[in-house]
This record gives C-alpha cells, structure tokens and sequence, in this order.
C-alpha cells in the first residue's frame, strides 16, 4: 500500500511539473495580421485598420492559437518533420508494424543553461462582427487570452525531479534553489465595441482612424516571486525550507483550470468564471496612398493602393482581483521539515493536485512558516505599440513591415507580449493568400521563418513552421487556425 502510494504521489507530483514547465507568450498571427483579408481580425494589430476593408462587413466565426517555447528542453530527432510526414525516416527508427519507436533519449536537455525560461500563450478569438456605413465602421468582438511566464528556474529543480521519478537512484541530500525565480500566470476574457471612421477618402489618399473599448472579464491569476527562498530533499521522504522568502499570490489552487478553463469550453464570455474586472482601450490610425485608388473594377480583387502606414497602441488598461484573490509570504527562516510519507500527505496525494497543495499551505502555516496577506492584485494588460508598412509591388503582390514593441516588460506580475520584427511578403486575393513570415521574436532572440494560407474564409498559419520542417530539434511551437469571412 506504502509503495503504491508513493508511486502515485510521484505520477502526481511530476505531472503537475511537466503540465506547469512545457506549456507557456502571447500569440503573433503574423500572416493574417497583415493580410488585406484579415477583416475583423486586423482589430487585434490596428482598431483603424478596419476603416479600409473592401468589403462592407467581416465576421469572425472562430480563431485559435498556441504558442509553446522554452530553452532547456528539446526533442531531438534522427530525422526531420518533413522526412516524418513523407514516410521518409530510416527503417532502423520504425517498429515491425512501420510505426515510430520512440526513444526517450530524443529527450535532450541543455547542460550550458542554469536558468530556465519556459512561456506558453494561448489565444481563443470568438465570434466578432464589423459593419460599415458611409465612413463610420463600427462592431463588437470577444476574445480569450492566457499566458504563463517561468523566469529563473534553477536546474536544481529538475534534478530533484529525476530522483523523486527515478527508485533505483540512491537517495541523497539536494539543495534546491532558485533565488530569483519568478512566475506569473493570467487569464482573461475581453468583449469590445469597435468604432472607427474614414477621415479622409480620395482617389490618391484615404485616412482612417479607430479604437475598440474593452471589458474585462478576468479568470485567473497565479504569482510567486522568489527572494532567496531555499530547499533541500533529504532522501525520497522529507522535504525541508531552510530559508530565505517566497510571496504567492492566486485565485484558485489549481493553475491549469483557472488559466485554461476558458479555452476548452470555447472561450465565450462567461460571467460564472470572472475573479476580476478591467477596462481597456487600442487605439490606432492607418493611411493609404495610391493612384485612382477608387477604381471600382478593382475593389474586391486587391487593395489598390502603392503604400500602407499605420500605427497603433494596443492593451493600455488593467484589471483587478478585488476580493477573490489569496496570498502568502513563506519565511524561510523558520526551519520546517515536511514528511512526504505521513499518512495525512498520502491521503492528500491520492485525492488529487489541488489537495496537495492546501495539505501543503495548511502545514506550513501550523508550523509557523506561512503568513496570509491580503491585497488587491492588479494586472497591467499586455501594452505594445505597433507599427506596420504595407508596400504593393505588383497587384496581388505585396510586402509588409511590421515592428511590434512590448512597452511594459519590467513588471514580472503583468501580462506580457514579447517584442518582435517581421517582414511578410505574400500573394494575395479574395479567395486565396500565401504568405512567408520573416521574423526576429521573442524580444528579438529568436529567428523565425513562417508560413500563412487561406482558401476563402479558412485560415491556418505559424511563425516558425518552415523552419521545422527541415529541422530535428524542436523546443516548442506555434500555430494558429480559424474562420474569418468579409461579406458585401
């Protein structure tokens, strides 16, 4: 029963580490961001970009995108995607059925980093709506947002793991410490009304402005910023603070519920989930230049203007946790031991992860380690200013800049959009677009050559698909797909 016990506690335990480590930063959409198709969607790079659809209206049935990316862990493979899809991979790697035999050493992990950095960003778009009359546009659309920040995560960690997984390995005394970890994770519904006008509409110039206003319905929040606290693991049983201090900061136990309920449900606005409210506000102006550009016989085939500028401030705004949120300091130097084979820890391993973790804060409070606060917790919406250049070289044919910067990266508690520079040329029209994102993301860390297509109202996409392609190491992800549709 013992030995039962604690193999589940492990499965337990460890499958709350890898649910919490693997999956993490906004999502970019950077084909149908800069796509003259993007309709109701371009509201999520420029609210004035709407005010020069070809079309009267867009409707957006439904989006969805993931982002996953972390520097430690990769898998490494003896064959490349593009080899896998093709049935290409060498027999050597297939079972007697021709199936994949997976081997666990394509795990691979980094030796030369020390700090860990895992990120996950989710992004659900619901069913949205603009409408045209004369010069002025107007709207409304819903989205869900979630993302997960880990920074500082000491490799201490993961060696921990592989003992506490691993029962042939000898027990021994580790020190686990990651004095400056910190991570924080949010979720949040907005619903917007989107309004926007045509300043200016001639055959060589059109300048329009827009803004959308948002509510905010917020879901979940979870923080811990580290300061110095330290642990030890003495054998497989005994887990012991031995100081320094940690404050936490949450609305529900369970992480993965609250960040993620909204998107398997469909991410519609749902006022029995809501720990918080917030407002928010984009606002932008977009402006075209051309040669008769009011051309009829050319409306709805492409955009017929020679150059785009446009330039917006997205996100400015917050929410707040008002009576919803819990939270804790853990004093590290008042030593406490806690046994991971008491019958009372067991009994709470076998109910569950949420019970793990109040079993947890209960025992360290009864023993004096754990101190409540009370605070209202705000969140700073994920603010960016975004600049884009649109240039037609050929009809159907054009090319795009777009310089999308983070304004408020310093605060570790607050939603975060990383700083990226794309260059997007594609071909374009009403019922079909290919494009090939070129970007430096990830606060300008990271390469990223991308692919976009749409057959008519049904988009799919991915900022670093092509590069997958070739490659054999992969160390996250990132897709989105959906359907978007402008009507006459």
């Amino acid at each position: 029963m013992y030995l039962n016990s604690i193999k589940y506690l492990k499965i337990v335990i460890l499958t709350g580490l890898v649910c919490f480590s693997r999956w993490t930063t906004a999502q970019t959409f950077f084909g149908l961001q800069n796509s003259n198709y993007a309709g109701v969607n371009a509201i999520y790079t420029n609210p004035a970009l709407v005010t020069n659809m070809n079309h009267q209206r867009s409707a957006n049935i439904g989006g969805l995108g993931v982002n996953i990316d972390n520097n430690y862990v990769s898998l490494e493979t003896p064959f490349s995607f593009w080899a896998l899809v093709n049935n290409d991979v060498d027999d050597k790697y297939k079972d007697q059925n021709g199936r994949i035999k997976w081997d666990k050493n394509w795990i691979k992990e980094d030796p030369s980093v020390s700090n860990i950095r895992l990120n996950i960003g989710t992004e659900y778009r619901g069913p949205s709506y603009v409408n045209t009359y004369g010069r002025i546009i107007w709207g409304t659309a819903s989205r869900t947002r979630s993302s997960m920040r880990i920074n500082n995560l000491s490799t201490s960690v993961v060696d921990w793991a592989k003992q506490f997984l691993d029962s042939s390995t000898t027990p021994s005394i580790i020190a686990i410490s990651s004095p400056t970890l910190n991570i924080s994770a949010n979720s949040y519904q907005e619903v917007s009304g989107i309004f926007g006008i045509q300043l200016i509409e001639k055959s060589t110039m059109r300048l329009g402005v827009g803004t959308s206003i948002k509510g905010i319905l917020a879901t979940g929040s979870f923080n811990i910023q580290n300061t110095g606290a330290t642990f030890r693991t003495i054998g497989m049983d005994t887990l012991e603070l031995t100081g320094g201090f940690m404050k936490f900061s949450y609305t529900d136990n369970n992480l993965l519920r609250q960040i993620f309920q909204g998107v398997v449900a469909g991410s519609m606005p749902n006022l029995l989930n809501i720990n918080g409210l917030g407002m928010g506000f984009d606002l932008g102006f977009v402006l075209e230049l051309g040669e008769n550009m009011s051309t009829e016989e050319r409306k709805g085939n492409y955009k017929d203007y020679k150059l785009k500028i446009a330039a917006s401030i997205l996100d400015l705004g917050k929410m707040t946790y008002r009576n919803q949120s819990k939270g804790f300091i853990l004093d590290g130097t008042k030593p406490v031991k806690m046994a991971l084979n008491s019958p009372d820890f067991l009994i709470a391993s076998a109910e569950g992860a949420e019970e793990v973790f109040d079993y947890t804060v209960d025992y360290l409070r009864n023993q004096g380690a754990l101190k409540d606060i009370s605070e209202k917790t705000q969140v700073e919406l994920p603010t960016t200013l975004q600049l884009q250049v649109d240039y037609q070289i050929l009809p159907y044919f054009n090319v795009a800049a777009h310089l999308q910067q983070a304004i408020n990266i310093n605060d570790v508690a607050n939603l975060h959009f990383n700083s990226a520079a794309v260059i997007v040329p594609r071909v374009e029209h009403n019922w079909f677009e290919v494009s090939m994102p070129i970007s430096i993301y990830n606060n300008y860390r990271q390469f990223g050559l991308g692919a976009y297509f749409r057959a008519g109202p049904v988009y799919f996409g991915t900022d670093n698909f092509l590069y997958s392609l070739s490659a054999t190491k992969y160390s996250g992800m990132n897709v989105y797909f959906g359907i978007s549709t402008l009507i006459r």
